[in-house]
């Protein structure tokens, strides 16, 4: 690099603000995870990091699918943000969870089957975070008999995905329900219309 090349004072000063930026914001991001969850984030930030740049024939195919180049850098960039964003993601979704015994409690003039148990049988839902499951607070209603939302049972059986995607599922606006959510759709008592999309839904992707 030449003299002339050599970028100014103001513009290392620029550059460092907006790093500094960057590193505050996946902060704010990760602060919230539990520390398995940050250590399992912390390995898949080295695995991008040791990636090895693609060879030309698949850089080649990568770039026809994405309709643009990407250099090696920017496509760790890319994965970087999408891991930060699928953890954080990840976090949103289960902010309001209770424990397996605490389920236990809650239900326990409801079932004589464990949560566990209703969870193998896919009349609960929950997902495994630091070793424990945890169970979203959405789906438990006093009102019914089975102490949750009527109709959950028959949805969690018909998705044919993880039980974290069921979770974004059911809880995501969905376009094919006037952008109510699933959720919402069993609570007004339209069972079988999202039961029936909820079949279709592992065969989508």
């Amino acid at each position: 690099m030449s003299v002339i090349d050599k970028p100014t004072v103001d513009e290392n000063t620029r550059s460092g603000k907006y790093e500094l930026e960057v590193l505050n914001q996946v902060k704010d991001l990760i602060q919230p995870m539990s520390e398995d969850t940050k250590k399992h984030l912390n390995e898949r930030f080295k695995d991008i990091a040791r990636q090895p740049c693609p060879n030309p024939e698949e850089q080649s195919i990568a770039d026809a699918i994405a309709g643009k180049t990407y250099s090696p850098e920017e496509r760790k960039e890319l994965a970087l943000v999408n891991l930060i964003n699928s953890f954080s993601q990840r976090a949103k979704l289960l902010q309001d969870t209770i424990s397996t015994p605490q389920v236990a409690k809650l239900l326990s003039s409801r079932s004589r089957q464990t949560p566990l148990d209703r969870l193998k049988n896919k009349t609960l839902l929950a997902v495994k975070d630091s070793g424990q499951w945890k169970y979203p607070l959405w789906q438990f209603d006093p009102e019914e008999e089975n102490g949750v939302v009527q109709g959950l049972p028959e949805t969690i059986q018909s998705l044919n995905v993880s039980n974290l995607a069921k979770v974004s599922w059911l809880t995501r606006p969905n376009p094919r329900f006037d952008n109510h959510t699933p959720l919402e759709m069993l609570k007004k008592g339209e069972i079988k219309q999202v039961v029936n999309e909820a079949v279709g839904v592992g065969l989508a992707q």
